[in-house]
């Protein structure tokens, strides 16, 4: 099931970078811009998970700011809530997880970004 999602995740990402390689917009961002914001939505994501997990090992207070902050990574850990058991090997699959979803919400949001600055555009 984990490889059957991370297939649907894959192709997801693969289709996005196609229709946003080939839209030819005026306002599109190009990139550089994407790859930047995916590394700081990675590195966000990524300091909240090993955060969270960090907290919640812990057997005091810390587990409720530990498990907020995992908040911050849904929904992609989902996908691997069947290596919970061993949080080490949950924490490095989620990493790989968040890091490569990361590039798809980046890509999402400026592909957004650039049909509501396109359509405010056209209203003027």
């Amino acid at each position: 099931m984990l490889t059957l999602g991370l297939a649907v995740v894959l192709v997801a990402c693969i289709y996005g970078v196609f229709r946003l390689s080939t839209s030819n917009t005026p306002y599109r961002v190009g990139w550089p811009g994407v790859w930047r914001l995916a590394c700081v939505i990675a590195a966000l994501r990524l300091t909240a998970l090993w955060l969270g997990s960090a907290g919640l090992r812990r057997a005091d207070w810390l587990q409720v700011p530990g498990y907020l902050l995992l908040m911050f990574d849904l929904p992609e850990i989902y996908l691997v809530k069947g290596v919970r058991n061993a949080p080490d090997r949950w924490v490095v699959l989620s990493s790989l997880i968040l890091a490569v979803t990361s590039l798809a919400w980046a890509a999402a949001f400026f592909w957004v970004w650039n049909r509501l600055r396109a359509k405010a555009e056209a209203q003027q």
